[in-house]
């Protein structure tokens, strides 16, 4: 897994800001000329050789038209057919219609300058031919032509404790072990640096023992449950994260400063309880934490203009799901995905009123419990067999056909437990049948008073037994 730092920047020198300009230019140059070649069919291993006889790698630094060449090669990985508008199509339309300015469009094309890491570099340090880290002085040394070093000092503000303390640790990895590069990228207002993070040793937790998530866009459910023996279950500690507050519409233009600021927030937030999660995990010592298996995709859903804003614009995965990872990785606890199918249903029907926990709380109970007591589902064989050409064939038809197995098996287990075809009301904190003796949900700590997010956790200690004759009851 990458881990990337931006920073802002304010170079020591003057000179650089042009020095920069001009390398960005023949850097950007080299990667359109490269991608444009790879899209005519040109074989990656003949690009080097032709963009040093082609104007467009004349001038640049040998690590540099190869640094370009990478990101060449990872563009035209994922758009493989040539058809990429370098600046942006939204930018490319402002151009045509004369609401914009040549140099303005031409400033708009150029790429951050990318120098890449290389962990056997010469010098003192290594992970970068052209880059040294001087976390002690707070800076970043930038080797350019000509054999000059451009010094670039990092805004680095007091609260940025993290960034300091893993800068540091690269650097002092690059200078004892020099087996971690690093990449650097230089944009006219700040710098970011990219490495991977090595994988950690995985941590000793408890066997049996996951961290479930319920995850909506506007709360989130959590429980710690144990397998207490080999059919039953047990619930450590449960709570609820709501943060309603962060997905009000505001009305406002995308670009206004003040809906910008609202997504700011938003995306701090949500890090914020990524972050708080892991630590809960490895407080209560889960090997595995659980999610739902979710796939929902930019798409009206029918259910009305709020559902499909929350869904789609306000439900952030790169916010939430991959900083929880990150560190969930680093800590060395597991990841694991279950199938949500009825979920809240069977956990609002069983779960709710029998421990007295909400919504959605015992939907997170659900889905520990799937994942300790696993159900296993068959394909229906009185359904009507696939057609040789419906697309269903080879690796991705047999995963269809085992996502669909499960969901129609879980519709099977609904209507057994619910012959009635009749729904559960939702468990909310004000219509459990007894109220909670633990407070309601407050804010994280007195110094996050500005926070938007409310947290419910009471912490109720070990419950009793649960789950052994859920299995039962579906057999009979």
């Amino acid at each position: 897994m990458r881990r990337t730092i931006k920073l802002e920047y304010v170079p020591c020198d003057a000179r650089f800001r042009d020095v920069l300009a001009n390398l960005r230019r023949l850097q950007s140059r080299a990667i359109r000329t490269a991608y444009c070649r790879l899209s005519e069919g040109m074989a990656p291993r003949q690009l080097y050789g032709y963009l040093r006889a082609h104007p467009a790698g004349q001038g640049l630094h040998t690590w540099l038209l190869l640094s370009g060449i990478s990101r060449a090669r990872a563009l035209h990985k994922l758009r493989p057919d040539g058809k990429v508008v370098f600046g942006g199509k939204r930018r490319l339309m402002e151009r045509s219609q004369s609401r914009m300015t040549k140099e303005e469009w031409k400033a708009k094309r150029l790429w951050p300058l990318l120098i890449e890491g290389h962990a056997r570099s010469f010098g003192s340090q290594g992970g970068n031919h052209l880059v040294t880290l001087d976390m002690a002085n707070t800076r970043l040394i930038v080797h350019g032509p000509d054999k000059t070093d451009y010094e670039l000092r990092l805004k680095l503000s007091g609260r940025s404790h993290s960034y300091r303390r893993r800068l540091l640790a690269l650097q002092e990895r690059c200078e004892r072990l020099r087996d971690t590069p690093f990449s650097v990228s230089i944009s006219s207002e700040e710098v970011g640096i990219s490495w991977a993070v090595p994988t950690p040793v995985k941590a000793s937790g408890t066997p049996g023992r996951v961290l479930s998530l319920d995850l909506n866009p506007s709360r989130i459910g959590w429980t710690v449950v144990d397998a207490a023996n080999v059919q039953g279950c047990r619930c450590i500690a449960w709570g609820t994260i709501e943060y309603a507050g962060l997905n009000r519409a505001t009305g406002l233009a995308s670009d206004d400063p003040r809906s910008i600021a609202l997504g700011n927030k938003r995306r701090h937030e949500l890090a914020v309880i990524a972050k708080k999660l892991a630590l809960l995990a490895r407080h209560h010592g889960a090997a595995v934490a659980v999610t739902e298996r979710l796939s929902i995709g930019v798409r009206d859903h029918g259910k009305g203009r709020c559902f499909n804003r929350l869904v789609n614009k306000c439900w952030f995965k790169a916010g939430l799901l991959l900083p929880l990872l990150r560190r969930l990785n680093e800590s060395g606890i597991a990841h694991a995905e279950v199938n949500p199918a009825y979920s809240s249903l069977i956990g609002n029907r069983f779960w709710a009123d029998s421990m007295n926990i909400p919504d959605p709380a015992c939907a997170a109970l659900e889905l520990g419990r799937r994942h300790l007591r696993p159900l296993t589902f068959t394909p229906d064989t009185r359904a009507s067999p696939a057609k040789p050409n419906d697309g269903r064939q080879g690796k991705d038809g047999r995963r269809g056909a085992e996502r669909s197995a499960s969901l129609t098996g879980w519709v099977r287990v609904w209507r057994q437990l619910n012959p009635t075809a009749r729904d559960t009301p939702r468990r909310s904190r004000r219509r459990l049948r007894e109220n909670l003796r633990f407070g309601l949900p407050r804010r994280p700590s007195v110094r996050e008073q500005r926070s938007n997010v409310l947290w419910l956790d009471p912490r109720p200690g070990a419950s009793d037994v649960f789950g052994c004759d859920f299995n039962l009851l579906l057999a009979d």
